[in-house]
């Protein structure tokens, strides 16, 4: 046994996650230590550091290509850093659908990863990296799959650069399966409060710098789901229309709009709620809402 193996048993630090433990929440790997989170759009970069208490710091972006901006900004994203650590969301290159019928033997959601074929059977591709979250309530599923191209290129560039990636994973992705707890959270609650109420009809919309993914929901049932990568760009919304209208026509009236930006205080909102008027709508959105879940998942 080392001194190192001694001092970190005396400190606790040999109890706590390695730091690319894709298992532990990002927060519990860095207790003390600073790091780095990234989005990687399809033609820009934004990231943010983590200090040392959590808190997130001020987030900075640059339009261009991974491979060509790592080398560049690798001093600085070192310098935001302990030991170079960085966590990876990617927001390209990537397609979330609705599944029914995936089976649900114990396991699964990790065997999806390591071996997809044995979940997804026949509608496994090769070259796709998979993660999957079950309705607890009937047989659909979210499922998600990302180009391994993609996820390998990533990696590459911020190896190259000096940077060592903790974990990789999809904004969009986990933004909408952070909506969805928080309605299970609402449904739970009203269950246990015996008034009969149900949550009824949900739109879910997450949007994410440029990103979309939509989610119908009925009683406990997910319904419909729309998602694209790259449709808009700064204050142009309209593209969002089209991927929201067949939803909003399909739900019907009575429906209830959900919304999660990436960032508070967009102009999001204010036009998401011209597109539906009449409609119930509810922002729960917060200050640095991307940056917050990929910390804290």
């Amino acid at each position: 046994m080392t001194t190192k193996d001694i001092k970190d048993v005396l400190t606790y630090a040999a109890f706590r996650p390695e730091p690319d433990d894709p298992t532990a929440p990002w927060k519990k790997r860095f207790p003390k230590n600073k790091s780095l989170l990234l989005n990687i759009n399809r033609d820009s970069i934004s990231w943010v550091d983590v200090e040392k208490n959590g808190m997130i710091g001020e987030a900075s972006a640059i339009d261009g290509d991974l491979k060509e901006l790592a080398q560049d900004l690798a001093t600085e994203w070192k310098g935001l850093t302990e030991d170079s650590w960085c966590g990876i969301s990617i927001n390209s290159r990537y397609m979330i659908t609705l599944e029914s019928n995936l089976t649900r033997k114990q396991g699964s959601e990790e065997m999806i990863r390591t071996n997809p074929r044995s979940v997804l059977g026949a509608k496994a591709e090769k070259g796709k990296r998979y993660s999957v979250e079950h309705n607890p309530r009937s047989n659909s599923s979210i499922l998600l799959s990302v180009d391994e191209d993609m996820i390998k290129s990533v990696e590459s560039a911020l190896s190259s650069a000096g940077m060592k990636v903790g974990r990789i994973a999809c904004g969009p992705y986990a933004m909408l399966l952070d909506c969805v707890d928080q309605v299970e959270t609402a449904r739970a609650q009203l269950e246990k409060g015996g008034t009969g109420e149900n949550i009824g009809k949900l739109i879910v919309v997450v949007c994410c710098q440029g990103s979309i993914c939509a989610l119908t929901m009925q009683d406990d049932n997910w319904k419909e789901l729309r998602s694209r990568s790259g449709l808009y760009k700064n204050d142009d919304y309209e593209p969002i229309v089209k991927v929201l209208k067949p939803l909003i026509e399909h739900v019907g009236e009575g429906a209830q709009m959900i919304f999660m930006g990436d960032e508070a205080n967009t102009g999001l909102p204010d036009f998401l709620q011209q597109v539906v008027p009449g409609m119930r709508f509810s922002d729960v959105t917060q200050p640095n809402q991307l940056w917050k879940i990929l910390s804290e998942r």
